[in-house]
């Protein structure tokens, strides 16, 4: 059964909703990472998403399972060159990479670049543009040059999280989101790194309890062990990418 998107459930205002624990968004984040790196290096011919966004990243079932979908920008490159030239760009505003954008030089590092402010999505809640047309890039960056990561993350959350997990998960965003793309991770990278950011989390929780959404702080959740790290997923909409 589907559960929507990640923007929606990262702007979920009503009284009955329930707030994404950091675990969860973790998951999700982890999820949209692996089937990226699976658009990259595992398609024939690999492909450039070219609009990567947290509306574009479907959840799926109670353990909100993610996927990402539209394809309807994607781009195929030559396995044999680093970038590809395209005489259009294209994408959604608040996600496109600035060196796309100035270059027309498009690569595997303008998803990575996409997919770095969907992870300051899911650690501030805001969105890309923020109110008076704040980047949320710039806004971050100069929050967390201070040190001051509390501001930072989103409140909804209350303080239930491993500090050294989002950490983590802050700094990974902004490298992603580095002006040039020659200093971003690849995916393959980025999904390492989300899957360390997991194991802190659920360290965390082993010795604390898990968060189980009652308004309380950590309280016990029987399936916190139990459950395996989800690979990574695409939406079947194309011929070409499948659920790995």
């Amino acid at each position: 059964m589907s559960e929507g998107t990640l923007q929606e459930k990262l702007r979920e205002k009503s009284p009955n909703s329930v707030p994404l624990t950091w675990r969860q968004r973790l998951r999700i984040s982890l999820d949209s990472a692996q089937g990226l790196e699976y658009l990259h290096k595992a398609c024939t011919p690999p492909l450039i998403h070219r609009d990567v966004k947290a509306a574009n990243i479907l959840l799926n079932g109670s353990n909100l399972e993610a996927k990402i979908a539209d394809f309807g920008l994607s781009k195929a490159f030559n396995n044999d060159l680093q970038s590809h030239v395209s005489t259009r760009v294209v994408g959604t505003p608040g996600y496109l990479d600035p060196e796309y954008y100035t270059s027309f030089q498009l690569s595997e590092k303008s998803d990575v670049y996409s997919f770095g402010i969907v992870l300051l999505e899911v650690v501030t809640g805001q969105p890309p543009i923020l109110p008076e047309s704040v980047h949320i890039v710039q806004w971050a960056r100069q929050r967390l040059a201070k040190g001051d990561i509390e501001s930072v993350v989103d409140d909804n959350m209350q303080g239930r999280y491993d500090l050294n997990s989002v950490w983590k998960v802050a700094d990974l965003a902004l490298r992603c989101t580095e002006q040039a793309a020659s200093q971003r991770p690849a995916m393959a990278d980025v999904v390492v790194q989300l899957k360390e950011s997991l194991e802190l989390e659920e360290g965390c929780e082993r010795v604390h309890g898990s968060y189980a959404g009652s308004g309380d702080g950590y309280g016990e959740n029987s399936d916190t062990a139990s459950q395996s790290t989800q690979s990574g997923r695409v939406l079947d909409l194309v011929s070409g990418p499948a659920a790995r």
